[in-house]
């Protein structure tokens, strides 16, 4: 298989579907590693003429060059940028994650990291590799593991993936439940 075919398998290059949504959420940390890396990856090519469209969140040091960038979104728009996407590439958020797998996608994700001080602790980490084990994500630690992560999710795109599992309605609960708290 030729590096073309590796990264646009059969069945890829003609879809509808021809956007690339990365999301880095809503968050307060800004997440300048994810982005600059989707940035490099669009500059040598990865993504041929798919679209890639950028939500960078509070990263306000980051100007894409390469695609098309919104600081926020609004959640009308946010859900059917997923549910159009191609391919999703987000941060381990367990928000944005419970919006990307209820859609029924398998999204390339980055953990922000406690050793980047990038957060306090390593939760994203966690909870990447929680769903990556069930199939759920394909992670990519650092920069460098993106691009093999993006050949991986391109090769699942003709697979029907796994009905949402026990955890979804876990993650689910738990932000319902502290949405109900910071209401009361």
């Amino acid at each position: 298989m030729g590096a073309f075919e590796a990264v646009f398998p059969k069945g890829c290059l003609r879809g509808t579907n021809r956007v690339i949504f990365v999301t880095v959420g809503n968050g307060t940390q800004g997440f300048r590693r994810l982005l600059d890396a989707v940035d490099d990856l669009a500059g040598k090519g990865i993504f041929g003429q798919e679209e890639v469209v950028i939500q960078s969140g509070n990263t306000s040091n980051f100007h894409s060059l390469r695609g098309k960038q919104h600081s926020f979104l609004p959640m009308e728009q946010f859900s059917a940028m997923i549910a159009k996407a191609n391919l999703v590439i987000c941060h381990a958020g367990a928000g944005t994650l419970l919006h990307v797998l209820q859609a029924g996608k398998v999204p390339v994700v980055m953990p922000r990291r406690k050793r980047y001080g990038e957060l306090v602790d390593d939760h994203q980490v966690e909870l990447m590799e929680a769903l990556a084990l069930q199939g759920r994500a394909i992670p990519a630690y650092e920069p460098e593991d993106l691009r093999a992560a993006i050949l991986e999710a391109r090769s699942r795109l003709n697979q029907t993936p796994s009905p949402p599992l026990l955890m979804l309605k876990l993650v689910e609960e738990s932000i319902a439940e502290l949405v109900d708290h910071s209401s009361k």
